[in-house]
């Protein structure tokens, strides 16, 4: 059976079963080759627990044990745990520096850009994702999407936009052609709020219109916080106020029920709009 026909349930198995049987090296392949399964679900919770099995126990320093301390450090800043992510990528970096493996450094350094970036150090961000991206420029294009995103969220944040819509295009090209529908759905999610902070509104209105069969479909919760925070947003620029606080108390519902700690681009619009209507 591939991969991608098992359930979480099952690759989980198979990855506890390797590593009590001492296959370390077997279980820890396993979950760097799967782990975004986990993310794509937007179940860091049961992502955690899928590598712990992996990560507590003392490996050699491979490739494939930065990518797992790496999505571990992912899982940890979705959860909001900025200490222990900042940890996570630290030794990721470290253990990809040891195994001499460029990609798995380069994610490590994104890793670290995004706790800088929920720190508020965006300049620290495009440096991070810069040096990030230069690790793997001569490498597999698709190893460039991380650092050119965090780069575009970092000159975001910054202000400008203009170098951050050239960067999220590139970033969403590079989605398309891997047949990514999550990063395609993300970057025209980041490309229409940058549209609005621009004044093009038919624009941003056209993005957040593409990603909806995405957004429909995902079972990440944070999607459907997305949806409605887009379509406040998007209101709001429209001069429509009742719409646009009715979605508004709409994200703010979805984001408790479902405990979503905002990134930190997206958090910026949240608080853009409870400036507006908080």
């Amino acid at each position: 059976m591939a991969d991608d026909e098992r359930t979480l349930e099952e690759v989980h198995a198979e990855i506890e079963a390797a590593a009590a049987a001492g296959r370390l090296d077997e279980a820890t392949s396993i979950a760097a080759a799967s782990w975004r399964r986990w993310q794509q679900a937007g179940d860091g919770v049961g992502g955690r627990r899928m590598l712990r099995a992996v990560l507590e126990a003392d490996g050699a320093p491979t490739r494939d044990r930065a990518i797992c301390l790496y999505a571990d450090g992912l899982f940890l800043f979705r959860a909001g745990d900025q200490a222990a992510s900042l940890e996570r990528n630290e030794e990721a970096l470290a253990v990809a520096r040891a195994a001499g493996d460029p990609d798995a450094e380069s994610l490590a350094l994104v890793g670290l850009s995004r706790v800088a970036f929920r720190d508020g150090r965006h300049e620290e961000v495009v440096r991070l994702a810069g040096e990030a991206r230069g690790l793997v420029a001569d490498r597999d294009p698709a190893a460039a999407a991380a650092p050119i995103h965090m780069e575009a969220a970092g000159n975001r944040l910054l202000g400008n936009y203009d170098r951050a819509v050239e960067l999220y295009a590139e970033s969403l090209a590079l989605a398309q052609e891997r047949d990514d529908p999550r990063g395609v759905a993300m970057e025209q999610h980041n490309l229409g709020h940058v549209e609005l902070h621009r004044g093009n509104v038919d624009a941003a209105a056209a993005l957040f219109a593409a990603r909806l069969d995405y957004a429909r479909r995902s079972p990440d919760p944070y999607e459907r916080a997305m949806t409605a925070l887009n379509e406040a947003a998007l209101a709001a620029a429209r001069g429509e106020d009742e719409a646009a606080r009715r979605r508004f108390d709409e994200t703010l519902h979805l984001l408790e029920a479902d405990g979503i700690v905002l990134d930190p681009d997206d958090a910026s619009e949240l608080d853009a709009l409870a400036a507006r209507f908080g």
